[in-house]
């Protein structure tokens, strides 16, 4: 479960902003990432609730945006967005020649809402 590592690794971030920036409490954590990161919702905030208990997000709601895959064919030369998760042909030509360029991306922290 890499959910506790990239949640230990956010509240570290967090904490030296904390420090940094001089805020105290942390009401919003926002983040993102891509569809294809293997990050898996539920066992993250699971982890975010589990270890922000004790610190400065502990009473800090978590929202998580799924990014969606955006593909680009090579074929064609159009790009187009995937649900699928192995996305091997392009819906408009049909072309296997395809690349994911937007949604694999890891967890990305985008906002704090603090005070």
């Amino acid at each position: 479960m890499h959910e506790l590592s990239l949640i230990q690794s956010l509240l570290t971030i967090i904490e030296a902003q904390a420090e940094k920036e001089k805020f105290t409490r942390v009401n919003q954590v926002a983040l993102s990432c891509g569809r294809l990161s293997a990050v898996e919702p539920s066992a993250l905030a699971f982890a975010f609730k589990t270890l922000a208990q004790f610190g400065i997000c502990a009473d800090a709601e978590l929202k998580l945006t799924i990014l969606p895959m955006k593909i680009h064919c090579f074929t064609c030369n159009r790009e187009f967005i995937d649900e699928d998760a192995d996305p091997t042909s392009c819906p408009h030509c049909r072309g296997d020649q395809v690349v994911v360029t937007e949604g694999w991306q890891e967890l990305q922290l985008l906002e704090l809402d603090v005070d």
